[in-house]
């Protein structure tokens, strides 16, 4: 049975999120949090779970913000341009330091975390795409641009970026200057 006390699963979640950003997915265990949280590894067991409902939970619930900020953000009454400009800062802000170190090794590791992570994604594309119909109906991107490519390679700029990139300045920077070229091209 799992114990409900928010204060003590938001202390353990947070230690997860510190020992994710320092060690990695696979650089501490059960007894490491324990201890960094001054709580038995049983009682540990009994608040979360397992490792894998912990990561699980810590990927959900960043996916969940940023799902909710892009919501937002994309229900602004502002022109599509000033729109895509702010869309770069808006994705590569609410981007998680520990994602950029782990998630190939939390995708390999915890297929539980991969199912939950596709289904934020398929939301995430659901929200882009009409994102980028909205600027093609009306008549902000070239005639040529399908909001399904846009889609995808914005996706493929950020994957690529996630791979690469040390950390979440370098991200963003990496991000803010190859998706700000590639909607520079896309603007009529």
């Amino acid at each position: 049975m799992k114990i409900h006390n928010d204060d003590i699963k938001e202390t353990v979640f947070n230690k997860t999120l510190e020992l994710l950003a320092k060690y990695g997915v696979r650089g501490w265990n059960m007894d490491d949090l324990a201890r960094e949280s001054n709580m038995s590894k049983r009682t540990l067991y009994k608040i979360i779970g397992n490792k894998e409902d912990l990561i699980l939970k810590c990927i959900v619930s960043g996916m969940q913000y940023n799902i909710i900020a892009l919501q937002k953000f994309l229900t602004s009454k502002k022109p599509f341009p000033e729109l895509l400009k702010e869309f770069i800062g808006v994705v590569t802000d609410n981007f998680q330091e520990y994602i950029l170190k782990n998630i190939s090794a939390i995708r390999v590791e915890y297929p539980k975390v991969q199912i939950e992570e596709d289904k934020h994604l398929i939301e995430r594309k659901k929200l882009l795409i009409s994102f980028f119909k909205k600027g093609k109906k009306e008549g902000y991107l070239v005639d040529y641009a399908s909001p399904e490519t846009i889609y995808k390679t914005v996706t493929a700029l950020m994957a690529y970026n996630i791979s690469v990139c040390d950390n979440k300045t370098d991200f963003k920077n990496e991000t803010n200057e190859t998706l700000g070229l590639f909607f520079k091209g896309l603007l009529k």
